[in-house]
């Protein structure tokens, strides 16, 4: 998949040199969620011992509505950080399939201050 957001504009993964998958950087637990091209699962950091979300897309799935979607998607995870928004750590790109680590706190545990003014 050619990444690109605008024309003179690419979303470029953030991953390790010479990375291509998730071996040796996360270990992959149960299955939070499945949708059409993409399944989302906890995941332990390896050398931190963070836990995260790791929403692993096919990308053999996705048509050119889907992708321009999925990477408009990318682009505003990267640009909003706020307390009450999933924040995206990483992303890690092979031939297949687009990883995007993500924060894994609990959506179902209420946010404190969420909606006050």
């Amino acid at each position: 998949m050619d990444v690109k957001v605008s024309q003179d504009e690419r979303i470029e993964p953030r991953s390790s040199p010479g990375r291509s998958d998730l071996s040796g950087l996360y270990h992959l637990g149960r299955t939070l969620g499945r949708g059409h091209f993409a399944v989302v699962k906890l995941a332990r950091h390896v050398n931190t011992g963070q836990l995260v979300a790791v929403k692993m897309i096919d990308k053999t799935k996705l048509d050119v509505m889907a992708t321009s979607h999925l990477l408009q998607e990318v682009r505003c995870m990267r640009l909003v950080q706020h307390p009450n928004v999933v924040r995206l750590y990483e992303v890690i790109d092979t031939p297949t399939t687009l990883y995007l680590v993500m924060e894994g706190k609990d959506l179902c545990t209420p946010t404190p201050n969420f909606c006050s003014f």
